[in-house]
């Protein structure tokens, strides 16, 4: 097994809502147009095959053209997409990047229960606080993280009066909360994130960097009387499978972009799992719908393979399937 603190490999995938889409006969097989609900819906089952564990999408998806610019019909509201992706998957956690504010946080409790009773416990979300314009001093970036955080206990309050069934509160949550994800870039969302993250998004680092966060992140939320696997760490990839070899050696970028064959790109993905620099990556994709199937296709089956990735789901919630402990149960401390 791997020298880390879960037991195995965790994947999800994030909509940027700028991969480019190409025109013209789909290839995979396809619905023909990208920017109808069909083809997002075959997005998700497609990871629901890969036995991928969640889709991460942005609050406002804006349809792109080929070249990636912004065109075709108005912005999709990711909840609402959700609430229909979650009639159309069995196991595929669905998270949500909201904007979030104390001024609506009532709503946003409720809309956040009841995504999570529609899709029987496997709600996820990512808290959004737009930052000051142009450059943002420590300061402005650690009070926005401390009115996140202030916002944040608001919603675990909310979520632990429903699941006490109490008057006026969201409908009781299958999974008790959902699955908070977090960046953790600035010092102030790493502390943030270590305090209250249920997976921590850290961006694309040099593996020995990558091991540093990974273990100052753990050691920081054991500050907080957290266990290491109440924790988990994605670093971010772009992958692109080639059919020809990058070479005798591994993967290599092109910008942002991995490229290899599929036992290369696992070799990338099982070196950094191993070595403690993630418990598992947030995928994205240049383009849509091929490099994700290509992933689906060629990359998961050696991960199965190789024991990294489970061929199966081990829960009906996210939480279960990501190895998170079940918050149905309140304690009386939120971040226990």
């Amino acid at each position: 097994m791997p020298a880390t603190t879960t037991a195995r490999l965790t994947l999800g995938v994030r909509l940027n809502g700028t991969e480019e889409r190409p025109t013209g006969p789909p290839h995979p097989p396809a619905p023909p147009d990208p920017h109808a609900y069909p083809f997002h819906e075959f997005l998700a089952t497609e990871l629901e095959r890969g036995r991928l564990d969640a889709l991460l999408v942005p609050e406002l998806l804006h349809p792109t053209g080929p070249t990636g610019r912004r065109g075709g019909p108005p912005a999709l509201e990711a909840t609402t997409l959700l609430a229909a992706l979650a009639g159309a998957t069995d196991r595929l956690g669905i998270a949500v990047t909201t904007t979030a504010t104390a001024a609506h946080a009532d709503t946003l409790a409720h809309r956040l229960a009841a995504l999570d009773v529609l899709s029987a416990g496997r709600t996820g979300w990512q808290p959004h606080t737009p930052a000051h314009p142009g450059h943002e001093e420590p300061e402005e970036d650690a009070l926005r993280c401390k009115h996140t955080g202030e916002l944040i206990d608001t919603l675990h309050t909310l979520w632990d009066a429903a699941n006490r069934h109490l008057p006026a509160a969201p409908p009781p949550l299958p999974q008790g909360r959902p699955v908070l994800f977090h960046t953790a870039i600035t010092p102030a969302e790493r502390s943030l994130a270590a305090r209250h993250a249920d997976v921590v998004l850290t961006g694309r680092h040099p593996l020995d960097e990558a091991r540093a966060r990974y273990g100052d992140l753990k050691t920081e939320a054991a500050s907080h009387g957290r266990l290491p696997d109440d924790l988990l760490i994605w670093s971010e990839l772009t992958p692109q499978v080639t059919t020809r070899p990058a070479g005798r050696g591994p993967a290599r970028h092109r910008g942002d972009v991995l490229t290899g064959t599929p036992a290369q790109l696992a070799d990338h993905m099982e070196e950094r799992f191993e070595r403690r620099a993630c418990d598992g990556f947030v995928l994205s994709f240049p383009a849509l719908p091929a490099p994700l199937v290509d992933f689906v296709d060629q990359v998961v089956p050696e991960l199965w393979r190789r024991g990294l990735f489970p061929n199966d789901y081990a829960s009906s919630t996210l939480r279960g399937n990501l190895g998170l402990p079940s918050r149905t149960t309140p304690t009386g401390a939120l971040h226990a």
